[in-house]
């Protein structure tokens, strides 16, 4: 099982679409090579996007319905993207869409039902795997560094500019990786102000001007002193941001003021790392205000790779955990996560 083709399947917290990807993997002397990646973002149905906005507020059948029906249009979706491509994955890989990240309560859900992929995809499918390490004492979060760790070594620090900011630092004996701020989830909640579902290019952001008083009492959640490993629940982005954002500003100055403060809480993160190459991935990797802000926080420029990776890396090492699962070996780091141990997660569905 050296040479794999794989499906990577992605939800994230803002909401976007449904981030698919196919790529080819080989392990060749004792390393993993990808190529082939091709990838789509679908929008959501309106009915299931409108479900997904309200999601933690439905009833507990309200959810397992919305669970098979994410599931069966995931499958869907798939089955269309690979018949389009000609494609015939070996295996699925789905991280699903998060509901509720609670892992010291012991939980952390994710809908999108597995054995409804498999089914109407017609492919085995893998998904839950965030589960098993949450029960091994961990986060269940980040999930993404070991991706890092074998596909982007070349690089001492990988940045995703997703609805949530977060980096995994590859140029340590182990590797370190945790979310660090909210980041588009909140960038677009500004933008909707303004009309628009996000701020493109970083227009709105690079025209705003800096408002000291906010930025300094955004700092303030505990979280932000906190060491890793940690991470953030969409529960908490609400609460603790989104729900304060203040009503008098000017969206282009919040936006100019919430880059800075997603760039300075990167540079923070960093201070006693020594490192030279960063790549920024994610949809935030668009937003020049923000790139901006970040590059200025941490005195570099940053690497922005091939847009199939800029858009899809997430999915992509989803469809890798799931060749890493497949072949019985790790693909959730005891470093990263704070588990007892380091594991081979995900849970497997036959069509």
């Amino acid at each position: 099982m050296n040479e794999l083709s794989a499906v990577g399947v992605m939800s994230g917290s803002s909401l976007d679409g449904l981030d698919i990807c196919y790529c080819d993997y080989k392990y060749i002397e004792s390393k993993w090579q990808f190529q082939n990646l091709k990838g789509e973002t679908i929008p959501f149905p309106r009915d299931i996007y409108a479900l997904l906005l309200k999601a933690r507020e439905l009833s507990g059948e309200e959810l397992v319905k919305l669970d098979v029906r994410l599931g069966i249009w995931m499958g869907q979706m798939i089955r269309d993207f690979c018949q389009r491509h000609n494609y015939r994955p070996q295996i699925i890989g789905s991280h699903g869409h998060t509901v509720f990240h609670h892992p010291k309560q012991g939980y952390s859900i994710q809908i999108g039902s597995g054995q409804a992929i498999a089914s109407y995809a017609k492919i085995p499918t893998l998904n839950d795997f965030r589960s098993k390490d949450v029960l091994l004492g961990g986060a269940g979060a980040p999930l993404v560094p070991i991706g890092d760790k074998h596909l982007f070594s070349a690089y001492d620090v990988c940045i995703n500019l997703g609805g949530i900011a977060n980096l995994t630092i590859n140029c340590e004996a182990l590797p370190r990786a945790f979310d660090v701020a909210p980041c588009n989830q909140v960038l677009n909640k500004i933008a909707n102000r303004m009309g628009m579902p996000f701020d493109q290019d970083g227009k709105m952001g690079r025209s705003g001007t800096f408002l000291k008083s906010w930025h300094a009492s955004l700092e303030t959640p505990h979280f932000y002193q906190k060491k890793g490993p940690k991470s953030i629940s969409n529960e908490w982005v609400e609460q603790e941001v989104l729900s304060k954002l203040p009503e008098r500003e000017d969206p282009k100055d919040l936006a100019f003021t919430y880059c800075k403060f997603v760039g300075d809480q990167i540079a923070e993160s960093l201070l006693e790392v020594d490192f030279n190459t960063v790549l920024v991935t994610g949809g935030g990797t668009y937003n020049k205000a923000l790139l901006e802000a970040i590059e200025g926080a941490l005195g570099v420029r940053v690497v922005m790779p091939k847009a199939e990776i800029i858009n899809f890396k997430e999915a992509l090492i989803f469809s890798f955990m799931a060749v890493l699962k497949l072949r019985k070996e790790v693909n959730v780091l005891k470093s990263v996560t704070g588990a007892f141990e380091d594991s081979s997660s995900g849970v497997y569905y036959s069509p």
